[in-house]
């Protein structure tokens, strides 16, 4: 049991680290949200992993009568377009963002920002590429108990690491919101996710299959 846990809790941790498309999708909300970037993360990873065990789950119990290749094949397209979504929102939020830096507005956008990434974790939970470290696995288990120690251990894993990243980019970001070097990192934040979102698209058209991230 400790084993599947800690098994569950590695694949968790290695989802989020090795894909591109988490830390693309966070960093403008953590850019901007500085030290409380992590409360930006751990609600995108609770999001993330809840949508995350509600496929698995349905996989589990659904796989005869669901269109698994279907669905995959609109989640990458669903993942693309939150990604590119993110970073337009990034480039206006910066290009209308110049003459409204009190700390009024900072926190009222950090608290917005906290709630748009529980949102965009929990869509990119559902529909993202999720399925190789966390579906299959638990899906291959030899019990129901088993697949949901995995689970736990994964979601648990999600959330501590995207934590982490986004508190990590929060602290790393110039602290004035004014400065050239913040509205540097925001513009590389956002048009990071405007770009991957664009390739993640023409990847999917493309027929590349991107489940296995």
């Amino acid at each position: 049991v400790i084993l599947v846990l800690l098994t569950g809790i590695a694949a968790g941790f290695g989802h989020v680290l090795l894909g591109p498309d988490h830390v693309a999708a966070l960093a403008p909300f953590s850019v901007e949200a500085h030290r409380r970037a992590w409360v930006v993360g751990l609600r995108w990873g609770v999001g993330h992993a809840v949508g995350i065990v509600a496929v698995a789950l349905l996989f589990i119990t659904a796989a005869d009568w669901l269109d698994l290749e279907l669905l995959a094949g609109v989640g990458d397209y669903l993942v693309g377009f939150v990604l590119v979504a993110v970073g337009v929102w990034g480039l206006w939020h910066l290009q209308h963002s110049v003459d409204h830096f009190s700390h009024a507005y900072q926190a009222d956008h950090a608290h917005i920002h906290a709630s748009a990434a529980l949102s965009i974790g929990t869509l990119h939970g559902l529909v993202g590429t999720g399925s190789t470290l966390a579906v299959l696995p638990a899906a291959g288990m030899h019990s129901f108990a088993e697949s949901v120690i995995y689970l736990t251990g994964f979601g648990a894993g999600t959330v501590a690491s995207m934590m982490g990243v986004s508190w990590l980019l929060g602290v790393l970001a110039p602290r004035e919101e004014s400065s050239r070097a913040y509205r540097t990192v925001f513009l590389s934040a956002s048009l990071g996710s405007l770009l991957l979102g664009l390739v993640w698209i023409g990847l999917a058209l493309a027929g590349v299959d991107l489940e296995s991230g």
